[in-house]
């Protein structure tokens, strides 16, 4: 968690960790070049905060209670209107009604970001502490349905015994996630009083983090299948983790795939087409995707088109379907293309790569979460394709361009009967923690223990006290068939948890 806690080497509490935001402004005492000007741009520009006049921000000023709660609520694009009649019958008696910052109060109140300085105050105009207002964040995100219960390194802060208990819950969110940084002195300095600088800051990066995006790279475990092809989760753990992130967290799992067909998906294995015409109307063409060196056709497409369309060839605009130019199914025997619009006809002689929707979509600064091979194990009893699927996971990984990345092991101790497959999944993960370092995230370490149904409150059945004397994953996080494969809703939002634990730890959304 060291990662997290980069001490500044300045004497302000909350430098930027992005690049400055430029932008003209009105303020005269907002200095040039400094540390917050391009938080304060930023929210200018983007209508987080107002100057307290027309030619100054007062980015020393302190931050009141209400202060704070109107500049979140402008943050979240409430429509503070539809709280004003609530807020003529607050219980705070000392919030008046008609005023600029009631309905934001009442907004607060009724989200639980605030809980009043007494049951009858809100405690109007007094000043907020670093901690109250990472306190206040903290259960903005929760109420928003993500995940704050991070354990920072607060072991680093000088004064770290000095935060109140009650505030621990929300500096550790704060902390962990990057919103809080500590000083020069290593302090986090709890009961400082927050400034407008370190508001507009904080405020930057909850902006900027929840613009962030993750592709979630993998086979039926990404997509969420729970008993059979046709049968899924509610929420995949792809969904839940962009939920508990309070980010874009897309799904790109194709059930049955190897770690080679999801890294043409992803670009990794460039796939290519030759020989064939893209009529000028929208009628689909048979097209045979050959990787380099083969002349074979490689089972590009033959199992969905996830993460594939919109894609391009040849500078054609269009989408693989099926024979119809509709969406395919899940077993496709063949492939087509289908342009998107008509026009000139277009002859591909020479081998073409296809071009696919996350590769012309691709963003520097995506994290990536790769969870493959699964099925590269299928009837593996040793681990001689150890070689391979790290040849696959690092092609994926060095297309995206990115050193922000994580690879998740293998969690299944048989795959339809077949006893060999348990014989390696742990020698596998072994050998992936020692090739991944601390990007590699074995869930089966934690999954498969008897502290994780306590954690979760679940009472081991007989099954579960088999399969955990043998080191498996219990059935009661599984789904329900003889397969034990897959997992049930509480099995996957476990994965998630453990996704986003990592992801924060490795400091990707900072």
């Amino acid at each position: 968690m060291k990662k997290l806690i980069c001490m500044l080497l300045t004497v302000v509490m909350l430098i930027p960790m992005m690049s400055v935001y430029a932008a003209e402004l009105p303020f005269e005492d907002v200095e040039a070049g400094s540390w917050y000007e391009g938080a304060v741009a930023y929210c200018y520009e983007n209508g987080l905060m107002k100057g307290t006049g027309d030619t100054t921000f007062s980015p020393k000023g302190t931050v009141t209670r209400e202060q704070f709660v109107q500049a979140l609520a402008q943050k979240e694009g409430v429509d503070l209107t539809a709280y004003a009649e609530a807020a003529e019958a607050t219980p705070f008696t000392d919030v008046p009604a008609g005023k600029w910052y009631s309905n934001a109060i009442e907004w607060a109140r009724a989200n639980e970001i605030v809980t009043g300085t007494s049951a009858t105050t809100f405690g109007l105009g007094n000043k907020v502490t670093r901690e109250q207002m990472a306190t206040m964040f903290a259960r903005y995100a929760d109420g928003k349905g993500q995940k704050i219960d991070y354990a920072a390194d607060l072991d680093s802060f000088g004064d770290k015994d000095s935060i109140s208990s009650w505030a621990l819950d929300g500096v550790n969110y704060a902390v962990a996630v990057g919103l809080f940084q500590g000083n020069d002195k290593g302090n986090f300095a709890p009961q400082g009083q927050a400034t407008r600088m370190e508001l507009a800051t904080v405020l930057q990066r909850v902006n900027v983090r929840a613009e962030n995006r993750i592709l979630c790279w993998g086979d039926s475990l990404t997509m969420g299948i729970e008993t059979g092809w046709g049968d899924f989760v509610d929420i995949p753990y792809a969904e839940r983790l962009g939920e508990y992130l309070g980010v874009e967290s897309v799904n790109l799992g194709i059930g049955s795939e190897t770690s080679d067909m999801i890294a043409m998906r992803q670009g990794g294995i460039p796939v290519y087409v030759e020989g064939i015409t893209i009529p000028a109307d929208c009628t689909p063409v048979e097209i045979a995707p050959m990787i380099d060196g083969s002349d074979e056709v490689s089972p590009f497409g033959l199992y969905g088109f996830e993460g594939i369309n919109e894609c391009e060839i040849a500078g054609v605009k269009g989408r693989l379907t099926d024979e119809h130019g509709g969406n395919g199914s899940r077993w496709n025997t063949a492939v087509y293309f289908t342009r998107t619009e008509p026009g000139e006809a277009v002859e591909v002689t020479e081998r073409t790569r296809i071009i696919t929707k996350y590769m012309m979509d691709k963003r520097e600064d995506d994290v990536l979460v790769i969870w493959i091979g699964s099925n590269d194990l299928y009837g593996a009893n040793d681990t001689s394709l150890f070689d391979t699927i790290v040849a696959n996971q690092q092609a994926i990984i060095d297309y995206a361009g990115t050193d922000e990345y994580i690879i998740v092991g293998y969690t299944a101790d048989m795959y339809i009967g077949n006893n060999n497959y348990r014989t390696c999944v742990d020698d596998f993960n072994a050998l992936m923690a020692e090739q991944w370092g601390d990007k590699f995230l074995n869930v089966k370490a934690y999954m498969g223990t008897e502290q994780c149904l306590a954690d979760h409150e679940i009472e081991p059945t007989e099954q579960d006290i088999e399969f955990l004397n043998k080191g498996w994953i219990p059935p009661s996080l599984l789904e329900d068939s003889a397969n034990l494969i897959h997992f049930n809703q509480l099995g996957y939002d476990i994965v998630a948890d453990m996704v986003a634990e990592k992801i924060v730890e490795l400091g990707y959304l900072n």
